[in-house]
């Protein structure tokens, strides 16, 4: 495949949900291929009916699809007649979202069979406490299963590691991104000292981002500085249990849920009326509400066992990266308080970090990296 010759190389790409970030990459990935998307479900399940977003003229939900659920947010889906719109659309290229999708294995054996590039875009693999997985019995099967496979692009460069050397998927293995849809967030104004702060939990209320350290680490802010206020995502499987919480601690009027957004566009007007984002994760692979923080110019109190994009928060340099204890998280949050000057400092730094890291970007890596020759076994 080259990139000069006349017609761009047909790539199609199964991905699980059709989030706005994906559906923009796709659409930025046109400069490059013919690209289509298939998603096997809408966001409306996992993320709220307000994650949709317009489809466009490249990407698709598969209309059907059957799937169980093996987890909170782990899916197993099968499409039926895959085989046949493969064959229909005839891509150059086919790139799956994941090894353990059934429905992904058969796009990629189909791939293998008819001479065209598979491709695997993939996570670090992590256990249910948060460990990251040997090279056990059922990685040995997807390494055979997948063992024809032409490229692994993780989502991080430091998933590299465990692709190439533990699971054996060696030179194949190439680091990528996920795509980032920014651009709005870095027209955020600038913040500025005030007597009071608001305070942002972004992420889904599940155990590993640890909505209820969250709450404690507010209640112990909002003791000192009242006023405070904190955001917080909606969603998630402890929402009732948060909302004890909030209500034992006495803060009732002082946490507003984010359950009134319509739209996608309304997620920018969230970040636009915050000041710090909080994010005490037991872990995570990385996060995009992160990346949104940085490119809004906010303030960031991350935990530091946030792998990926939390990396690129350096503690005391452009924003805090510590333990996610109650205690260190108040100690960050005062240094933005007490000297509100590095709002700027930080914003300015952030900003220049993730300024490449959305779908135009993000589709430029991808460019180079498929067209990258590639070992065929």
């Amino acid at each position: 495949m080259n990139s000069a010759t006349a017609r761009r190389p047909r790539l199609v790409f199964l991905s699980s949900v059709a989030t706005p970030q994906q559906v923009k990459f796709c659409t930025a990935l046109q400069d490059y291929f013919d690209a289509t998307f298939w998603f096997y479900e809408h966001p409306d399940r996992t993320r709220g009916a307000w994650w949709r977003v317009d489809l466009g003229a490249h990407c698709e939900v598969l209309s059907r699809v059957l799937f169980a659920k093996t987890g909170p947010l782990a899916e197993r889906y099968l499409p039926l007649g895959l085989e046949e719109r493969l064959r229909i659309l005839d891509p150059d290229i086919v790139m799956v979202g994941g090894f353990s999708i059934p429905g992904n294995w058969l796009a990629y054996r189909w791939a293998i069979r008819n001479g065209k590039r598979a491709v695997v875009f993939t996570e670090r693999s992590r256990d249910a406490s948060g460990a990251l997985r040997k090279n056990n019995v059922v990685w040995k099967l997807q390494r055979w299963l997948y063992r024809d496979v032409h490229q692994v692009i993780v989502s991080a460069d430091d998933a590299v590691e465990q692709f190439r050397d533990e699971f054996q998927f060696g030179d194949k293995v190439v680091a990528g991104r996920y795509a980032s849809d920014l651009d709005d967030y870095f027209r955020h104004p600038e913040r500025k000292a005030r007597s009071a702060y608001t305070y942002l939990f972004a992420n889904r209320m599940t155990e590993i981002y640890n909505p209820l350290g969250a709450i404690d680490i507010f209640a112990a802010i909002r003791s000192r500085h009242p006023g405070s206020r904190l955001l917080m995502n909606a969603a998630g499987e402890l929402g009732g249990i948060c909302r004890e919480r909030i209500a034992a601690l006495a803060l009732t009027e002082d946490v507003d849920f984010l359950d009134g957004l319509k739209s996608w566009s309304d997620l920018n007007d969230v970040y636009a009326r915050s000041d710090v984002l909080l994010l005490p994760a037991h872990f995570s692979n990385g996060n995009f509400t992160i990346l949104e923080a940085m490119a809004s110019g906010m303030g960031l109190v991350i935990s530091n066992r946030i792998l990926g994009i939390g990396k690129m928060v350096e503690d005391g340099h452009n924003g805090f990266n510590c333990e996610p204890t109650t205690d260190q998280f108040v100690d960050r949050v005062e240094r933005y308080i007490a000297d509100p000057a590095l709002f700027r400092k930080h914003a300015q730094i952030n900003r220049a970090l993730v300024a490449p890291l959305g779908a135009k970007g993000t589709a430029a890596r991808f460019d180079e990296i498929l067209n990258r020759d590639v070992p065929c076994k």
